[in-house]
């Protein structure tokens, strides 16, 4: 039962499941798990991660007795999910993380108990005294950085995800509180106000609002089926029309909020305005596409149906142009990448906007293919379709050339595409061959590849000279006006009032740190700001590393010759010529609160547009700060006074622009030289932007195909195995499809075996590519810095801590990587990134993991993985020694660039296995199904042979001569055949001999019965005839009229014995069928008697057919039906027909007396039948008359209720 109707109502009820899936997750997203629940669930899994804890700082308790520190970090292992920290005397001694940025001494904040707030996050810590040692434990509870970017994310912990965005506070009475185990105050959980709706929370929003629709769509054309004509042409109308109006009343504001709706993730008109309408518009015309589909299939032959579906075949390019339209603005406006050959840039959206496309695409295709199936039945013949389709064709292209997108393969597509399928459909009657399919699959994937790289090229230009704009001038109104703010809070900051009043010891590190943590933070990040204080006679009050003479002549110099003061602030110089590679110089005189002292503060401002090279910059940088991540992917080059000061990227620039400039371009233009293309702005004679970009090669174009064939091939998977099962069984594949799908399976599993393997293989060895670069470039860090450091009997932080500073910035910058030095007790000692120290990115721990290795295994160099945030790179070390072979410390080397090059190697080994990929499965398909063809074929012949066989004729033997099985399975058919034609000889000479003997019976018995009173007539007559009797005349005329109609019943069966006999071949003729049995029907109506009532769907079914003989037939069947229906009833008979797809099944039915269930197997035997009086050879007739037609005939009865004929005929034009 519940069976049954899930099958008659799966649609039906899958739409309501959506809608209520939408709507229940839909309300979820809203609410923001705000609930009693999802709080209950926090409080249980802190607790239960305080207790683990307990334990864990408790086992420690116990071993610390019996165990030195040397112990301590020999047993130190990667498991444990707890911060451990090892005190001894206010010493740190032991650590298992360095991502807790913590001095080397405690302080007031670490160790603790409770609720700890470090610079990077907030904690739980707990902790226990042993003697003179401090066990401190801890674990994340929320990451809170001062900043956030794509690395740097300030969420809750994965044991502590919360389902909304909210605030940790210490306060009790705000948000929801969180207990200890002890019941008191942990701290309390502050949603925020506004929450934000995730990326992976929209997108199942559109999928499941789009799921929707589509199948309540799906219903409606299913129920759609059943209506009028009119209606079912006004409902998509409808539909459309209802579309548009909830665009303009804004009905589906309620997913405003959603990434989705968001006008710049996408956004091209009022009809496309964000992504949910672009989804929901492709559902919408898919279904009127279809819709439109369906009613193509009722056009009939005529002048106005070959006009309309002409028109309809034509019009279908309008189709084509949405699409190719549709595609340009998911490129040209929207967020969207859709560079298909960049496969690790694509994100999930991309996927959503290409199966769209997909999607469409299909529908369009199955458009054009009945559009031409339609045409051929209405009767344009090839040539006629061939004409059409080159007008079209050639209607198109000039549209696409002079106004459309100007794409080359674009213009000549739909020429190519309907000349083929015109071609398939008209030569071959269809489509729905393999080869065929795949044809059409790679025409499809090649243009739409060609349409996007083309879309992509266009608007990579466009931006290319927005960028260069941007990047010709550093000047910034809004830096100047920050800076006219920012002014004041300089001059009265409590620190620089301290150096100017009593200048103080201060190194120049502490000394930028200082200024960038309290003053120059937010916006300011966008630039590299150096700090240089000055006293009024010009003497630093900083302490430099190196040097300091000439520097404050220097600025001055480029004030004065390369300056330009600010309109705004007069304090800030914006730098014309890019001398130093300064954007802006900051000249900022300060005076002591009592005006005893003075000084004066330069702060130079290099622009971080141009992406910096060295370490992991991004990594820094918040993403609030307008930073253009995109010009990652370009080489830039800055020319000033026709010389290189400034350049970026893989490209190798010359030193002056002239030898690459072409002498053409004067202002700007784009230009390829050496494998790029570049884009030069010039800025007066001398000074020149070039951003370069690689050249868009045949290759890219290869690999956006290989992607879109892989992808719109997968989502045509389902398609496949619809239309390749066998017709009689839908659940079995036929042997062709089998051995096809066995040898391309082979080959897919094979590479993709070999795919998964190569990549293993890559993968290995980048890795150890990478580990042999860091290990070089380490032991030449080494080298470098023993040079500057090698004499040195100890290094202090206090003494030499600004001097290993400078040199490790100046080694970073040689060997593009960033360097610590660390002590020997794993402390800090300087860094060329101290930014990352600074913030709290990192403690100034050394990894405990290195440590451990490099002190107490004594291993000699080390190298592994190591993170911050989301960022994972590789770490090395190595000890240092100084010249006396002292270990002084170790050297830690960071590759940042790690996993962005390793996307790259990957991704140029996904480029060429795809490729080979996409190649060798397209030669696997062809010999796929060649082989399958070849080894099918004389399984085919058999299968011919077989349906050709017929009982009493001659058939042909097969003619096979190989020796194998089926050459044996060939041979017993041939010898049955044999065996088939002597039996069907003595069948016929067996059957001939019993229908004479049959016939002969039933003849003499129609003869017997008015011979016999004939006889009796004439013996009557001779006994009492008198030729006197008066009345004698009277008598013989009597036994004469006898006579004759009983010769007259001998003349009747005589003619209905012809009729049966020479059933004439029918002369079939264009035949109404409803009309007709109106027609026969009005004869039988008897008013009182019999109720007749006739339903027909449609109102006309055409079929080729013999008038005459289907008058015969529904004058016997409507008889017959009359004469069962008993005197005590009022007679109910009903006629009705249906048109199903090919077929028309006629039904007839009555209230009758039913038939015997002993006389239901004769009941089309000639000469049977139930009534008193007739021949019997009128079912045997009917029946003869329909499969005649190739129609069928059979009957339904129950006695006493009725009896129900079924006829079924072929629709034939």
């Amino acid at each position: 039962m519940i069976t049954n109707v899930l099958k008659k109502y799966y649609i039906l009820i899958a739409a309501v499941v959506s809608s209520i899936l939408f709507g229940v997750y839909y309300l979820n997203v809203h609410s923001h798990g705000h609930s009693s629940k999802t709080i209950h669930t926090f409080q249980i899994d802190f607790n239960r991660t305080q207790s683990l804890l307990d334990a864990e700082l408790a086992s420690y308790q116990k071993s610390i007795h019996y165990q030195s520190t040397d112990d301590l970090w020999r047993n130190l292992t990667r498991d444990s999910d707890f911060n451990l920290h090892v005190y001894r005397n206010d010493s740190l001694i032991f650590w298992n993380t360095n991502h807790l940025p913590i001095l080397r001494f405690a302080e007031i904040h670490y160790p603790g108990n409770g609720v700890i707030h470090l610079q990077n996050g907030w904690y739980y810590a707990k902790t226990v005294e042993v003697g003179e040692y401090t066990v401190c434990g801890s674990f994340l509870i929320k990451q809170d950085y001062s900043y956030e970017n794509r690395e740097l994310i300030n969420d809750f912990a994965d044991d502590f995800h919360l389902p909304f965005l909210a605030e940790l506070s210490e306060e009790e009475d705000q948000g929801y509180p969180i207990k200890l185990n002890n019941g008191n105050f942990a701290f309390s959980i502050v949603p925020h106000e506004n929450q934000t709706i995730t990326r992976t929370e929209s997108v199942i929003l559109l999928v499941l609002l789009v799921g929707a629709l589509g199948l309540w769509l799906f219903l409606l054309t299913k129920i759609s089926t059943r209506l009028p004509l009119i209606i079912r042409a006004a409902i998509p109308i409808g539909i459309v029309g209802a579309r548009y109006l909830s665009l303009k009343l804004g009905l589906l504001q309620f997913m405003e909020g959603t990434e989705v709706f968001e006008p710049s993730l996408y956004g091209t008109s009022q009809l496309f305005p964000n992504f949910v309408a672009y989804w929901i518009n492709i559902t919408v015309l898919i279904y009127f596409m279809y819709e439109t589909r369906r009613f193509l299939l009722l056009l009939r032959k005529g002048v106005a149906a070959k006009l309309t579906t002409a028109a309809l075949f034509i019009g279908s390019i309008l189709w084509w142009i949405l699409i190719v339209d549709l595609n340009r603005g998911l490129i040209e406006n929207s967020s969207i990448p859709l560079i298909i050959d960049q496969l690790f840039e694509l994100n999930i959206y991309s996927i959503l906007a290409i199966t769209g496309i997909g999607f469409f695409i299909y529908a369009y295709y199955l458009f054009v293919r009945d559009s031409i199936i339609q045409c051929k039945k209405v009767g344009w013949s090839a040539v006629h379709m061939a004409l059409i389709t080159f007008f079209g064709g050639c209607l198109f292209f000039f549209y696409e050339v002079n106004v459309g997108n100007a794409l080359s393969f674009n213009a000549f597509f739909p020429g190519v595409l309907y000349g083929f399928m015109v071609y398939l459909i008209y030569r071959h009657d269809g489509v729905r061959q393999l080869g065929a399919g795949l044809i059409l699959l790679l025409l499809f994937s090649l243009v739409t590849a060609g349409n996007i790289a083309e879309f992509n090229f266009k608007k990579e230009r466009s931006e290319r000279e927005l960028y260069a704009n941007q990047l010709a001038t550093e000047k910034n109104i809004v830096t100047e006006a920050e800076y006219s703010q920012l002014a004041e809070e300089i001059k009265q900051d409590k620190l620089l009032q301290r150096f100017i009043g009593s200048p103080q010891s201060v190194t120049f590190s502490d000394f930028q740190e200082g200024m960038e943590r309290r003053l120059f933070k937010g916006f300011w990040e966008r630039y590299d700001i150096d700090f240089h204080l000055f006293d009024s006679e010009k003497q630093p009050l900083i302490e430099y590393p190196k040097d300091p003479d000439g520097i404050y002549s220097e600025l001055e110099t480029i004030i004065q010759k390369s300056s330009i003061p600010s309109e705004i602030n007069p304090n800030i110089y914006f730098v014309s010529d890019y001398s130093g590679q300064y954007s802006y110089i900051i000249k900022q005189p300060l005076v002591s609160k009592d005006t005893t002292a003075s000084a004066i503060l330069f702060c130079t401002l290099k622009s971080k547009k141009i992406p910096e090279e060295i370490g992991f910059p991004r990594l820094l940088i918040s993403q609030q700060t307008s930073v253009f991540e995109t010009l990652e992917s370009y080489s830039i080059a800055k020319y000033h006074d026709g010389r290189l000061v400034t350049k970026y990227g893989d490209f190798n620039y010359p030193s002056s622009f002239h030898a690459i400039i072409p002498s053409s371009i004067l202002k700007k233009g784009f230009f390829d030289f050496d494998d790029y293309n570049h884009y030069a702005l010039l800025q007066g004679k001398n000074d020149v932007v070039i951003l370069s970009s690689k050249n868009f090669t045949a290759v890219d174009l290869v690999t956006s195909f290989s992607y879109l064939f892989s992808f719109f091939g997968l989502l045509l998977l389902p398609v496949l195995f619809r239309y390749s099962t066998n017709q009689s069984n839908r659940k079995t594949f036929s042997l062709a499809m089998k051995i096809q799908l066995v040898l391309i399976s082979l080959v897919f599993l094979s590479l993709l075996a070999f795919g998964w393997g190569s990549g293993v293989f890559v993968s290995n060895q980048y890795n150890q590519y990478t580990d042999d670069v860091i290990r070089e470039k380490l032991s030449s860090v080494q080298t470098e810095v023993k040079a500057k450091l090698g004499d040195f009997p100890e290094l202090s932080i206090y003494e030499n801590g600004d001097y290993m500073q400078y040199i490790l910035q100046k080694f970073a910058k040689v060997f593009y990587t960033d360097i610590n030095l660390y002590d020997n007790e794993g402390y800090l000692l300087a860094t060329s990134r101290p930014k990352v120290f600074n913030v709290g990115l990192l403690s100034e721990q050394m990894n405990p993991i290195a440590y451990q290795k490099m002190k107490f295994k004594q291993i000699s160099e080390f190298v592994h993985n190591e993170s911050i945030g989301n960022l994972n790179y590789s770490s090395a070390y190595l000890p240092f020694y100084n010249n006396d072979g002292v270990r002084m410390g170790f050297i830690n080397l960071q590759h940042f660039g790690q996993q962005s090059e390793f996307e790259n190697q990957i991704q140029k080994f996904m480029v060429a296995i795809i490729n080979v990929f996409i190649l060798l499965l397209a030669i696997s398909i062809v010999l796929a199904i060649f082989i399958s063809a070849w080894l099918t074929s004389p399984l085919r012949i058999l299968q011919e042979s077989f349906a050709s066989v017929k009982f009493g004729k001659y058939n042909e033997q097969i003619s096979y001569d190989r020796e194998d099985e089926i050459g044996a399975l060939v041979k017993d058919y041939n010898q049955k055949l044999l065996e088939l034609e002597f039996t069907a000889q003595q069948l016929a000479k067996s059957e001939r001999e019993s229908a004479w003997r049959e016939m002969a019976k039933q003849v003499a018995h129609e003869i017997k019965n008015p011979l016999t009173p004939m006889k009796l007539s004439v013996q009557q007559l001779l006994r009492v005839y008198d030729p006197d009797d008066p009345k004698s005349g009277e008598k013989l005329k009597k036994v004469a009229n006898s006579m004759i109609e009983q010769i007259d019943a001998l003349t009747n069966i005589a003619n209905e014995f012809s009729s049966f006999a020479k059933m004439p071949n029918p002369l079939e003729s264009r035949l109404d069928l409803v009309a007709l049995i109106r027609g026969v029907a009005e004869v039988f109506r008897v008013p009182g008697k019999v109720k007749l009532s006739i339903s027909a769907q449609p109102e006309q079914i055409f079929v080729l057919a013999d008038k005459d003989q289907f008058v015969r037939v529904f004058n016997n069947l409507i008889k017959n039906a009359i004469q069962a229906i008993p005197a005590d009833r009022v007679g109910q008979i009903s006629i009705d027909l249906e048109q199903k797809g090919q077929k028309v099944v006629i039904k007839i039915a009555d209230n009758g007396v039913g038939i015997d269930p002993s006389k239901v197997g004769k009941i089309f035997v000639p000469y049977f039948t139930t009534k008193s009086t007739g021949t019997g050879l009128g079912l045997a007739m009917v029946r003869q008359i329909i499969e005649n037609h190739q129609g069928t005939i059979d009957f339904d009865t129950e006695v006493g209720v009725g009896t129900t004929f079924e006829i079924v005929l072929p629709v034939k034009e």
